[in-house]
């Protein structure tokens, strides 16, 4: 064996190195007041990039193996037929579900969002039109429900029977004990 060592063994090393004997005795050092906290904080990133590089090293380990590269391409290959085989399942099973439990399908509630985008168009148009027709007819234009609306506010609500319904004189107000 060559004098060399590879990445994945001086990663291993470095990293234990650094979890177990320079983090310890860092923190160690800490606890009695010896140390402050950053030398603490600077080791625990080392032992972090430390890791880091290990699990780096033993995933590209392990996706280099053309074993596992193959078992993981079967695997991949069967996880998405059984995906497509539940979808076709699932369409199937609600496909008929819907229907007999009275729920609307996909195209049905289409359609049905065009048809209201429709009507919504029109709406709009046919109040274009009225606001024109209102302000050429000038000033024996109809009230609005806006102006009706304001109306009733200064007025007094009227109930169902005619009577107006007013706001109490002290309601909205604080009532404070002397």
């Amino acid at each position: 064996m060559s004098g060399t060592k590879s990445f994945l063994s001086e990663d291993l090393s470095s990293f234990f190195e650094i979890a177990w004997l320079e983090l310890p005795a860092e923190a160690a050092k800490v606890l009695l007041g010896a140390a402050d906290e950053k030398g603490l904080r600077k080791v625990g990133w080392k032992a972090y990039d430390a890791w880091l590089n290990l699990a780096n090293e033993m995933i590209n380990g392990a996706y280099s193996d053309p074993v596992l590269g193959e078992a993981s391409g079967r695997l991949m290959e069967m996880v998405l037929r059984l995906r497509q085989i539940g979808g076709t399942m699932a369409a199937t099973f609600f496909g008929n579900l819907w229907p007999a439990i009275g729920l609307p399908t996909h195209s049905e509630i289409v359609a049905l969002r065009d048809e209201l985008l429709m009507l919504r168009q029109e709406i709009a148009a046919n109040n274009a039109k009225v606001s024109i027709a209102d302000e050429s007819i000038g000033v024996d234009a109809p009230e609005t429900l806006g102006t009706e609306w304001k109306r009733a506010h200064l007025n007094g609500y009227r109930g169902a029977n005619g009577n107006v319904i007013r706001r109490p004189s002290n309601q909205g107000k604080r009532n404070v004990a002397a």
